[in-house]
């Protein structure tokens, strides 16, 4: 058996990476391999892993993408407010922003205590 160019191999795992995303399950794509591909399960895993990496990796710079611009949104309608001397929005913006970068503690109140929820590690 003949092995596959970078190219090809490329090329499959972004088709298992748009099965992945449409939902097929693991044995589909399994044997879409061998059908299409003449390729084995071990190896088809191995193209599995690769197009969940990629997966994973477009979605990591998507969020990374949408939270630099929510912030640069945040930053530049907080340097607005202040310059209108619009304080009260100023102080709005800057408690949406401190809430968007994980900074802002707010409170909750249940079973008659008030707890404190913060995503900044101990």
């Amino acid at each position: 058996m003949q092995k596959s160019d970078k190219i090809t191999v490329e090329q499959r795992i972004k088709d298992i990476a748009t099965m992945l995303i449409n939902g097929n399950m693991r044995e589909f794509i399994i044997l879409h391999c061998s059908e299409n591909w003449n390729i084995g399960e071990r190896q088809a895993d191995k193209y599995i892993e690769r197009a969940k990496s990629l997966v994973e990796k477009s979605i990591k710079r998507k969020v990374e993408y949408d939270y630099a611009k929510a912030v640069r949104r945040y930053e530049d309608l907080y340097r607005l407010s202040v310059e209108k001397k619009d304080f009260k929005t100023a102080l709005s913006v800057n408690k949406e922003l401190t809430t968007l970068q994980g900074l802002y503690k707010q409170e909750i109140e249940h079973s008659g205590e008030i707890k404190f929820i913060c995503s900044i590690p101990n």
